[in-house]
């Protein structure tokens, strides 16, 4: 059986350091974290992408958080409850299984 790595979305989720004097500051912390997982940000003004979202709000949370697991992502925190943008870390695993979008290739950087 093969097994598969399981990153944890609460990992990449930025710690406060109280010196907050980045570009990114004024980000709020979802798309912090995001930006960590992928890269990007999904573009909510692409129907193809709101429709995902609300495939997700409408499915409710359950399947969304095994939808992530199983595509590697466990969207748990430490507190038991799924991270804040849950749904946006959904859509984007689904719009690159449907080649919607693709994640930047960062090795020829």
């Amino acid at each position: 059986m093969e097994s598969k790595k399981i990153i944890r979305a609460a990992d990449y989720i930025p710690k406060p350091s109280g010196d907050d004097t980045g570009c990114d500051f004024a980000l709020p912390m979802t798309d912090k974290l995001l930006l960590a997982l992928f890269g990007s940000l999904p573009d909510y003004s692409d129907p193809k992408l709101d429709e995902l979202w609300q495939s997700f709000h409408n499915a409710g949370a359950e399947s969304g958080i095994r939808y992530c697991l199983e595509r590697g992502v466990d969207i748990i925190g430490d507190d038991g409850e799924s991270v804040d943008g849950w749904r946006d870390i959904a859509v984007m695993l689904k719009a690159i299984d449907l080649g919607i979008i693709k994640l930047a290739d960062k090795t020829h950087e």
